[in-house]
């Protein structure tokens, strides 16, 4: 039950993420810095949440990463009317950025604190 709310609560990061960043034109740096650093903060709240996540919630963080992103190229240029799309490099930072969310996720099972167990 706590993935399943630490995934939830990453999915809603990330819907509003997505709502801010697409205000900005996400192309050369923005896109090269910013986006992996969308991902990182995705997974760390969702690991902060959840601990110890499984590869099925570990591979949901990459697509919710992914899809909020996806969703913020598409509010900042403009829903892809006119012709108007993002460059290459903004689409090669989505799935980096899901990379590192994965990445990040996986080495909170190393940071989280663990309880103690208590004694017998």
């Amino acid at each position: 039950m706590r993935q399943v709310v630490a995934v939830l609560a990453g999915a809603v990061l990330a819907f509003i993420g997505a709502v801010v960043l697409g205000e900005y034109d996400l192309r050369g740096l923005t896109a090269l810095v910013g986006f992996p650093l969308y991902g990182v903060a995705v997974a760390e709240l969702t690991v902060a949440i959840g601990r110890r996540l499984s590869l099925a919630a570990l591979a949901t963080v990459a697509v919710v990463v992914a899809a909020g992103l996806a969703g913020a190229l598409w509010i900042s240029f403009g829903h892809f009317r006119n012709g108007i799309e993002p460059p290459a490099l903004s689409w090669v930072m989505v799935a980096a950025a899901a990379a590192a969310a994965v990445t990040w996720a996986r080495s909170g099972r190393h940071r989280s604190p663990v309880p103690p167990q208590e004694k017998t």
